[in-house]
């Protein structure tokens, strides 16, 4: 869609193609300069300029509330055809003109052309034969013109030699990549199956997926992510339509890394990605370190998740430039919203996974699929657990040997209450331990003050101290404590102890009169 501005200027427009949303700067035509002028190109503003300049406007006509009954959610944007290799019985053979092919055509003197697969933004999948090897494969062909720069060519060859070093078996393997005249492709594994998205659509009308099968799609997918950021890659376009399930039940990850080849060129002014599942700072283009990248593809999977769960994703609209806007403005209505059902542990895992702010999701894709399964057993583990104590060599020792139970989990330790309230307030714990005697804010303050912040309401707080009893359990109890243990400690107690208690915050909410039966009444917690 090209516009003409003001003086003629370029115009900055949006096009949306299905889920693929391309920001692209257009300029009119202009009439031929006179010779020997100087030819001025005017330089294109960046897309993320076009989710900045809407986001004082579009607050004003976008839902800010959750939809009162999922009847009135608003449509949802049409999906592309399966974008691997599920096979579609449908007539779109003519798509494999737009990449200058026709069935029987043969690529690379090995892949004779059979008939199309999908189409999508990016380009089209056709089902091949490879006549070298006697097998049948799936080839990515990508559209000539989202190549128009000359470094993309040295980027692709670098980014598919990395996905081609990625063999998991919950990845689809790409086997070989190149150029049919000025077509980039791909050559990938053919999977003969459907895909996640299908399986949504194939669920009875007015009933949500089913819970045990949802947890086990994620799984898989994200021991796939794992494999793909291992290889140093990062998937950036996560989506029920590039998850394939095989007839046996596998699941594996396909179209890993191409929206990542194409986000690459800045000098294309292109964003490219699945707007139902893309996170904030994608969509507003915004430069990330290598520690942070691998937290879109986390954020892709918390949306992924709550679709799973919850029959649809976390936010609908009628573009897909206003699904953009409410991933970077709007907060997300739990899943247990559109599915009371759901135990509310999943509500905080998911939420957390689509945090605005990539800092505060979960470090890796181990830990997102950790915690779901935790849940979904029934048996958590902490991710990260904050230890407060005066006495250096006390927290040393507890945090080694709890380093060695909880593998996993992140472990800081300071050394007294203000260093404490300080590191929960910046970022939640799982599971904290406080010394009940430390300098300014000691153990019964700290405990008091971290009750007071409602992300401590899933939080079990641990206090220790060199003497005790039952009185000095129900002061702490009064105010928010969840366990109470005199030193010296046992480590195996400590760790049951985390571990009864995350259970028993999760479960629901904590009695306040109970004492405990592993809270020990004199020096020493029972065996």
């Amino acid at each position: 869609m090209k516009g003409t501005g003001p003086e003629g200027r370029a115009v900055l427009t949006a096009k949306t193609r299905g889920p693929q949303v391309l920001v692209e700067a257009t300029s009119s035509r202009r009439p031929p300069p006179p010779p020997g002028a100087e030819r001025i190109v005017p330089k294109a503003p960046h897309p993320a300029a076009v989710i900045r300049a809407l986001a004082p406007t579009v607050a004003e006509w976008m839902a800010t509330d959750p939809p009162a009954s999922i009847a009135e959610e608003p449509s949802r944007p049409m999906r592309p055809d399966p974008p691997v290799s599920a096979v579609v019985a449908r007539p779109v053979d003519e798509s494999l003109a737009s990449v200058g092919l026709k069935p029987g055509d043969v690529v690379d003197r090995t892949y004779r052309v059979e008939r199309t697969l999908g189409i999508g933004g990016m380009g089209v999948v056709a089902l091949a034969h490879d006549e070298r090897l006697d097998r049948r494969v799936a080839i990515k062909l990508i559209k000539p013109e989202l190549f128009a720069f000359p470094e993309m060519r040295t980027f692709f060859d670098n980014e598919a030699r990395a996905m081609a070093r990625v063999s998991h078996p919950n990845v689809v393997h790409v086997y070989a990549f190149g150029e049919h005249g000025t077509v980039p492709y791909f050559v990938m594994e053919y999977v003969e199956g459907r895909t996640v998205e299908h399986w949504l659509r194939a669920r009875t009308a007015g009933t949500s997926p089913d819970l045990d099968e949802a947890v086990r799609i994620l799984d898989q997918a994200c021991l796939g992510v794992e494999a793909i950021h291992a290889s140093q890659t990062v998937h950036r376009d996560i989506k029920p339509s590039n998850l394939l399930l095989e007839d046996g039940g596998r699941v594996r990850v396909g179209d890993l890394g191409v929206a990542r080849i194409l986000e690459s060129v800045e000098s294309a002014n292109v964003v490219v990605g699945s707007a139902l599942y893309m996170a904030p700072e994608a969509a507003l283009a915004e430069e990330e370190g290598p520690d942070l990248a691998d937290r879109r593809d986390i954020y892709a999977l918390g949306c992924l998740a709550y679709e799973l769960f919850t029959g649809r994703p976390p936010f609908l609209g009628a573009t897909d430039m206003n699904v953009l806007s409410q991933h970077v403005l709007q907060d997300p209505a739990p899943p247990s919203t559109y599915r009371p059902d759901l135990p509310p542990g999943y509500d905080e895992i998911i939420l957390r996974a689509i945090a605005k702010d990539p800092h505060r999701r979960y470090a890796s894709v181990g830990a997102f699929r950790r915690a779901l399964l935790a849940e979904h057993g029934g048996t958590r583990e902490p991710e990260r657990i904050l230890i407060a104590d005066d006495d250096p060599d006390w927290r040393t020792i507890i945090g080694e040997s709890l380093r060695a139970r909880f593998p996993h989990a992140q472990i800081d330790q300071v050394g007294d209450g203000v260093e404490a309230l300080a590191a929960f307030e910046s970022q939640p714990y799982s599971v904290v331990l406080v010394d009940l005697e430390m300098p300014e804010i000691d153990g019964a303050k700290l405990t008091l003050l971290l009750r007071s912040l409602d992300a401590s309401q899933r939080t079990p707080i641990i206090v220790l101290t060199a003497a005790g009893g039952p009185r000095e359990w129900q002061r702490l109890s009064a105010i928010g404590a969840d366990a109470f243990l005199v030193k010296p400690v046992n480590a195996d107690d400590v760790e049951l102890l985390i571990r009864r208690t995350l259970r028993s915050r999760h479960a629901g909410p904590t009695s306040q009169g109970e004492m405990p039966a592993s809270i020990p009444p004199t020096k020493k917690p029972p065996t």
